[in-house]
């Protein structure tokens, strides 16, 4: 789950977001996003699918186990 934090993180930077704009991006609440970045927490399906997306949209390997 490390490896999927990390991501989070390069995502939001690469595009200039905060947590809050990733959260209201792909539908959850700031608390959620702010959970995976600190302590790795699991995304949903949902939430993992609408991450997938945009790492794909901006070239970022999101695929995480």
């Amino acid at each position: 789950m490390d490896h999927l934090k990390e991501k989070v993180r390069i995502l939001r930077r690469k595009v200039g977001w905060t947590q809050e704009d990733l959260a209201r991006e792909i539908g959850v609440s700031l608390s959620t996003v702010q959970r995976w970045e600190r302590q790795g927490g699991e995304p949903t399906r949902l939430a993992r699918r609408e991450l997938q997306k945009l790492f794909d949209e901006r070239g970022i390997d999101g695929h995480a186990s």
